[in-house]
């Protein structure tokens, strides 16, 4: 398993000027000293897939076609089996060049909890199939935890503006910076601005001994999840339960799966952990919605208000107020459930009126000399209306895939013996 918060691989390096005035060493091709091992493949389908069963309650609603999201971290390696024609060329902000080689690889890892292709022999895909991955290199190591080496924040907020300029309709960060920098609020401000979700991870660094339950303490407020606006998300395990180094506080806005989660790696599939895989599958998610026409997003500022929201508000009620925000990313409600965006206002120029004792004695005499004659019309109708509803509503619905405001049924096969949703681990029991 890869737990991810120190330094990755050595780099040899070439020359090359560097795009977008970010000053640091040149290189025309990355050529890594220590390659990666080849992993193995992993057969087995990952519980976030068998929790959420998106073949079932995702795509058939959106793939997220059309949609590139951008992922700002180590890199992407491009010739991965289950990446290939789906990751662009990007832009390498450490050395120049394109970022489609990962050393670490950190970023791979990202990319394919975002777009991975079904392959053979292998449970695993991403959940956003049909997005594209734009490659940001913004480091040569993993970074998400307060011990590890500061990322240059000038190449994080250069990172923000090409992705932007690129055409991104998400960005993910897969690094942590620990300090606030003017420079990168602005470069999300911007993003924002142009209607680009901005996803990130909340950070690794909670100490169950120094901090308890939370909130994580020390220099540890992460950035940009502390931004307004950014999607701050921490990890759970599989059994729905907050993973012990995701950092605690009002960053958080919701959870995803980030520990003992498979993704693509060099050679095959690996176990990772950590909360930038979390935010990966929430960027995806992102995608899906941003991909998704009968949603009928808005634009600007506001389009990336209404992902937000809707992220949240359809999020599984979590087990705790500490740590995991409005609760567990659920991808297939965040595309289906109808959501209401405010009470009904009042009719305008109209005011109450004062109430008359008098009058409202005759009407509840009237109303209750009619209930006895209209109760019988009532129910014949009622069960007219529950005619028509079957006759015209219900086919209707099918031909929309049950598109209904609701999460589509779900005919699932069986799976084995004592696995649990992680959605159901959530969800309360029934009433008796």
């Amino acid at each position: 398993m890869h737990r991810w918060a120190g330094r990755g691989g050595l780099l040899v390096t070439a020359t090359l000027l560097l795009p977008l005035g970010v000053a640091a060493p040149a290189a025309a091709v990355q050529v890594c000293e220590q390659p990666p091992a080849a992993a193995g493949t992993v057969p087995d389908v990952p519980w976030p897939q068998l929790s959420w069963d998106p073949a079932e309650t995702v795509w058939p609603f959106s793939t997220a076609a059309g949609v590139t999201v951008a992922v700002l971290d180590t890199g992407v390696q491009a010739d991965v089996p289950q990446l290939a024609g789906h990751v662009l060329e990007g832009v390498d902000l450490v050395r120049g060049g394109p970022a489609t080689v990962d050393c670490v690889p950190h970023g791979t890892a990202l990319a394919g909890i975002v777009t991975a292709q079904a392959a053979d022999g292998v449970g695993f895909r991403g959940l956003a199939p049909d997005a594209s991955v734009l490659p940001v290199q913004v480091t040569d190591q993993a970074a998400t935890a307060p011990d590890a080496d500061a990322v240059d924040p000038a190449r994080v907020a250069a990172g923000i503006d090409a992705a932007v300029g690129a055409g991104a309709g998400v960005v993910l960060l897969g690094v942590v910076l620990y300090a606030d920098d003017p420079g990168v609020a602005a470069a999300v401000e911007r993003a924002q601005a142009a209607g680009v979700v901005v996803v990130a991870p909340v950070g690794d660094g909670h100490d169950g001994q120094r901090d308890g339950t939370g909130p994580t303490t020390g220099r540890a407020t992460p950035y940009p999840a502390a931004y307004d606006g950014v999607i701050g998300v921490g990890a759970v395990d599989a059994s729905g339960l907050r993973a012990a180094s995701s950092q605690v506080g009002d960053y958080v806005d919701l959870v995803a799966p980030g520990q003992d989660v498979v993704s693509a790696a060099l050679g095959g599939q690996s176990l990772y952990e950590g909360t930038a895989f979390a935010a990966a599958y929430v960027a995806a998610g992102a995608a899906l919605l941003v991909g998704d026409p009968d949603l009928a997003l808005p634009q600007g500022a506001e389009r990336v208000t209404a992902v937000a929201r809707r992220l949240t508000a359809t999020a599984v009620a979590p087990p705790s107020s500490t740590g995991y925000g409005a609760g567990l990313f659920s991808p297939g409600r965040a595309l289906t459930e109808s959501l209401t965006d405010a009470a009904p206002a009042p009719l305008p120029g109209r005011s109450t009126p004062s109430p008359d004792p008098a009058a409202e004695a005759r009407a509840a005499a009237e109303r209750s000399a009619a209930a006895t004659s209209t109760g019988w019309a009532l129910g014949l109708g009622a069960v007219a209306v529950l005619v028509a509803v079957v006759t015209l509503v219900v086919p209707r619905a099918r031909r929309r895939g049950w598109r209904t405001g609701r999460p589509a049924p779900v005919v699932r096969d069986e799976v084995e013996p004592g696995f649990i949703p992680g959605d159901a681990l959530f969800r309360p029991p029934p009433l008796p």
